[in-house]
């Protein structure tokens, strides 16, 4: 066993790819855009992600692009601390990194020839324990094994487990980035602000950018304002606290993303033979916890980890599914009950959930703390 078939190059891809790499297979990855990049905007990589990055030998190039996060700080809509969690305490730091400079930090590290560009699968067959990929261009590939790393509506996700869709939350978010820095800024910190139905949070990635995150409950497809999503943003957090205003003022449109927000109820298996699954296909979640991506990169790690244990893939999916699936369900859980803590809209619901989190401030800290922690 040593040719590994990776369908998508997004971050887990990528990271599964530089995995299997350094436990000494010949993984090649299969993407359908035709240029190798990571759209959206910024995010954290929390102590278990930098633990993953740590021994893959990429840390201390991920914090020369990202940016040292020292404090996650729950406020009312006003500015009002509800919670401040202490994070420089973790094992390794988490870091503030644009998803693009991680995912060129990872697939730098793979020889070029191991990314295949421009190839959108549509099947596969099963040969004498090997599998066979078939691709919309007529292009077909044997491996070993198959894994499928091609996000939330994910085609090999369809083709092995059905094609349900996944699961719309309620919720639509806004994404931007910016080179202002507002003056009121407290370095080092992630500060998130609870409304009624909406929430709004920012944080410094590197190279001296912003990255600010909106969200509010919406029906499924809700197309912009007549007005435009910049001043749609502006007239929603006007009277928010006012370095929430600065920031989106201060971002081009261009730059302000929006989608909608789904994600999965675990379920087992989602691995068939020697066929598995990792990252959103396997298990999306909100972005609530901010674990998509460290998630995807646990996966990554493990199931390089597991190939190397197992002679017979079919075991090493079965192993590797059975030591990611508990974590991964109680971090989708997780993020589903903070989103509906988010969807409250009455003002005595949400004062209630403000004085809760006051008073229960430490505990909500050490819960945090131990959720992102390393597991993998």
């Amino acid at each position: 066993m040593n040719r590994i078939i990776i369908i998508g190059g997004g971050i887990g891809g990528a990271a599964t790819a530089l995995a299997l790499s350094r436990a000494g297979f010949e993984p090649v990855v299969y993407e359908r855009t035709k240029e190798l990049r990571e759209v959206g905007a910024g995010i954290a990589l929390w102590a278990n992600a930098t633990h993953i990055l740590n021994k893959l030998g990429l840390l201390e190039e991920a914090k020369q692009v990202g940016y040292l996060t020292t404090n996650y700080q729950f406020n009312s809509q006003r500015g009002k601390e509800l919670v401040n969690v202490e994070i420089d305490g973790f094992e390794l730091p988490v870091v503030g990194i644009h998803r693009a400079e991680l995912h060129q930090l990872l697939w730098r590290n793979v020889p070029s020839e191991r990314f295949i560009l421009g190839e959108t699968f549509e099947r596969f067959e099963r040969k004498n324990n090997q599998v066979h990929a078939y691709f919309a261009s007529g292009l077909s590939v044997e491996g070993n094994a198959l894994i499928g790393a091609d996000g939330l509506r994910s085609r090999v996700r369809a083709a092995i487990l059905g094609n349900e869709p996944p699961t719309y939350r309620g919720f639509k978010t806004w994404r931007g980035l910016t080179d202002y820095v507002p003056d009121g800024y407290r370095p080092g910190y992630i500060q998130e602000f609870l409304g009624g139905g909406k929430g709004f949070g920012f944080m410094m990635l590197g190279k001296g950018k912003m990255y600010w995150y909106a969200a509010a409950t919406a029906i499924e497809a809700q197309p912009d304002a007549a007005m435009g999503r910049k001043k749609e943003l502006e007239t929603m957090y006007q009277d928010w606290f006012p370095l929430i205003s600065e920031l989106i003022t201060a971002t081009d449109e261009a730059n302000i993303l929006t989608t909608d927000l789904y994600d999965r109820p675990p379920t087992q298996p989602w691995s068939q033979q020697n066929i598995t699954l990792l990252g959103d296909a396997a298990h999306p979640m909100l972005p609530t916890m901010g674990q998509g991506a460290c998630t995807a990169l646990e996966d990554a790690y493990v199931v390089a980890k597991c190939l190397k244990e197992q002679s017979d893939p079919i075991a090493a999916f079965q192993q590797y599914e059975s030591l990611r699936f508990p974590r991964t369900k109680a971090i989708v859980e997780q993020s589903l009950q903070s989103g509906k803590m988010g969807e409250l809209s009455n003002p005595l619901a949400v004062g209630l959930r403000n004085t809760f989190m006051k008073v229960m401030g430490s505990a909500i800290s050490s819960s945090f703390k131990s959720l992102h922690a390393y597991r993998a």
